[in-house]
């Protein structure tokens, strides 16, 4: 059952909010509109510090601004990209759900002051946040790194996460995302069965985004269509939406697409809920409820990565013992590989070859163990 304030919201979205973004297309006025809802509507945590940050490699640099409350995270960090269907958002809007987020997941919450359409089209906004990631992976304090965002936010995380997956790159702890847009060829059903039951997003808002950030280019392409990406071996993925948004199936979808390739993929239902509800948190108990389950979320992917490292130097100070050791047959992330797979939670949805490889990795740890204990002589 909704709280009285979830239903509040829902009226603030359906009768002001939607017409407005439905029917006024200058792109500065809308804007200003939504500088002038976040100032009214949205609470600013009182402890709320920020700090402007340039994210750089070599001579080049991107803007975030580091939000938080209360002591430091000692987490890791958090990448967060904002939605507005490509063309609004900032960090006014933002601000209070990142330093939330970043305190929930025990993470410092970065949020990525990208290019906005349609003054900044494709691929910039993927470009800045593809050298974000880059540089957090390169800071040596950054720790852990995790990917959130919403909508359009959303769009640009699991675009990443295929850039990251199909260029080799160092892949983040955990990934979340908030009714994200995966599929800008817009030919999911909900499109159309939930124009009415939305009570935030018009259809007419979301053909303006994808027109303003795509410019002409090739829809089917998986850098803007993530549910056509490349994920094997992705982390951990949780997507939020509400069963009455009019993007839900865009969430079913490239969850469908995430667990055929392997992925660990958590999809909770809620129903009657406003796109977004997480930017009230403070002012809303499904709101704070929400950001809290996404920081478990985080928090669960990284003490999962920490007990894969610690299995890791075990087995390596094991095999350093052993007359036959097992750096002499693999290098390191080998096993790290082996032993995420070892960790990772196995399901219905976990392929063949994943719940093969963690039966076999926990064999030969087993034969290590007993093998150290027993004498030189090693069966495989």
């Amino acid at each position: 059952m909704l709280s009285s304030q979830q239903k509040f919201w829902n009226g603030y979205a359906r009768f002001v909010q939607k017409p407005v973004i439905a029917l006024i297309g200058h792109q500065p006025t809308v804007r200003r509109i939504a500088d002038l809802s976040a100032a009214i509507t949205l609470k600013t945590p009182g402890d709320l510090t920020l700090t402007e940050k340039h994210l750089g490699l070599g001579t080049d640099s991107v803007r975030t601004t580091v939000c938080q409350i209360g002591p430091t995270p000692t987490g890791g960090s958090m990448l967060y990209l904002h939605g507005g269907a490509f063309m609004i958002g900032n960090l006014r809007g933002y601000r209070h759900l990142v330093s939330e987020l970043g305190k929930a997941a025990n993470q410092i919450g970065h949020f990525l002051h990208y290019g906005l359409a349609p003054e900044h089209r494709f691929p910039t906004a993927l470009d800045q946040a593809t050298f974000a990631f880059e540089a957090l992976c390169a800071a040596p304090d950054a720790g852990p790194i995790s990917l959130v965002g919403d909508s359009a936010g959303g769009n640009l995380v699991f675009a990443l996460l295929h850039r990251i997956c199909s260029r080799g790159l160092q892949k983040p702890v955990a990934v979340a995302a908030i009714a994200p847009i995966s599929d800008l060829r817009l030919t999911n059903a909900s499109l159309e069965t939930n124009v009415g039951s939305d009570h935030l997003v018009p259809m007419r808002w979301i053909v303006r985004g994808k027109d303003a950030y795509l410019g002409g280019h090739d829809p089917s392409d998986p850098e803007v269509s993530p549910v056509l990406g490349t994920f094997v071996g992705a982390p951990p993925c949780l997507l939020h939406v509400d069963e009455t948004e009019i993007l839900v199936d865009d969430s079913k979808a490239l969850a469908n697409r995430l667990r055929d390739q392997g992925v660990t993929t958590e999809v909770p239902k809620f129903k009657g809920r406003t796109h977004v509800w997480h930017l009230n948190v403070g002012r809303c108990p499904e709101a704070d409820d929400s950001v809290q389950e996404i920081g478990a979320f985080i928090r669960k992917q990284v003490a999962r990565r920490s007990r894969t490292f610690g299995l890791l130097e075990l087995m390596l100070f094991v095999s350093s013992r052993s007359s036959r050791s097992m750096r002499g047959r693999h290098n390191s992330s080998h096993w790290v590989v082996r032993c995420e797979c070892l960790l990772r939670p196995q399901s219905r949805h976990s392929s063949k070859l994943q719940k093969t490889t963690a039966m076999r990795t926990k064999l030969q740890f087993a034969v290590l163990i007993a093998g150290e204990t027993r004498g030189p002589k090693r069966p495989f």
